[in-house]
């Protein structure tokens, strides 16, 4: 899974709010320095078990990503808890929940309520607009001929916005998943909110993360990554429910309507938050 301190632990953030980055609240405070690598471990024997990739836990993480592929249209409930620095140095837990609409290959629809910031982003396959839940403020900016892909994989401007959706609803996230893992492991079965799922655990660059797949539907339930480097090790936890896989969604669910008293809002370069 490619998340580095450096870079994907702003997306999780910033995916949790949705469009804090759209209407400039920098991302400085999930920007630290990559984790080092892990230390050597003391017994012979350590490497192969901490190396060990089981397929049993593969093949159920692919399982997933083809079944998400394979939806035209798809829609989820996302909550989450978002640890984030207080001044006094210690994370504090902020909870943010989010809708997710899309539709392939360029429609998407993500309302962000909770504890951050609150909007909605609209995505009609030519522009991005972000609107403040208190439909105050918006901004807009270009993405015309666009794909989801592109979007969410950073080609176009804001697509560390739609985190944590980003790995599982690229059109190969099995390929994102396994990038730079170090180990796969098949935990077990358990139940998540009354469905069965299959427990996986995986290890990568200075991170450890599970996922809870629905053992009937293969689609993912939980997710948790916990970052190994520096002094305090964060923990975001994420849960899906409520999924809806090729399903009709109307054509209004992807156009914006801005009020005409609205400010509009310059949209800073990510990279500025980088």
């Amino acid at each position: 899974m490619n998340l580095t301190l450096a870079n994907h632990r702003r997306r999780w953030a910033c995916g949790l709010l949705a469009a804090s980055a759209w209407f400039g609240v920098q991302g400085a405070a999930w920007a630290q320095d990559k984790p080092a690598a892990p230390s050597a471990p003391s017994t012979p024997s350590a490497p192969s078990a901490a190396n060990a990739k089981d397929d049993r836990a593969l093949a159920l993480l692919k399982r997933m990503s083809d079944t998400l592929a394979a939806a035209r249209t798809l829609s989820v409930e996302v909550r989450g808890i978002v640890p984030t620095p207080a001044p006094t140095g210690q994370f504090i837990s902020l909870f943010a929940s989010s809708q997710v609409v899309m539709q392939r290959p360029d429609r998407l629809f993500v309302a962000s309520r909770g504890d951050l910031f609150p909007s909605d982003i609209y995505y009609d396959g030519k522009t991005v607009t972000a609107i403040s839940a208190d439909r105050k403020f918006y901004a807009r900016r270009d993405a015309a001929g666009g794909t989801l892909a592109q979007l969410m994989q950073g080609v176009q401007p804001g697509g560390d916005a739609t985190a944590p959706f980003l790995d599982l609803l690229v059109p190969d996230a099995f390929a994102g998943l396994t990038d730079r893992m170090a180990s796969a492991l098949w935990v077990g079965q358990t139940r998540v909110v009354g469905t069965q799922t299959d427990h996986l655990a995986f290890t990568g660059d200075g991170v450890d993360w599970e996922i809870w797949i629905g053992s009937a539907d293969a689609l993912p339930r939980l997710m948790v990554v916990s970052y190994r480097s520096g002094e305090r090790q964060p923990t975001f936890t994420v849960e899906f429910s409520d999924w809806k896989l090729n399903a009709p969604v109307t054509a209004h669910t992807f156009v914006p309507t801005v009020p005409k008293d609205a400010v509009q809002l310059e949209i800073k370069q990510m990279d500025e938050s980088r």
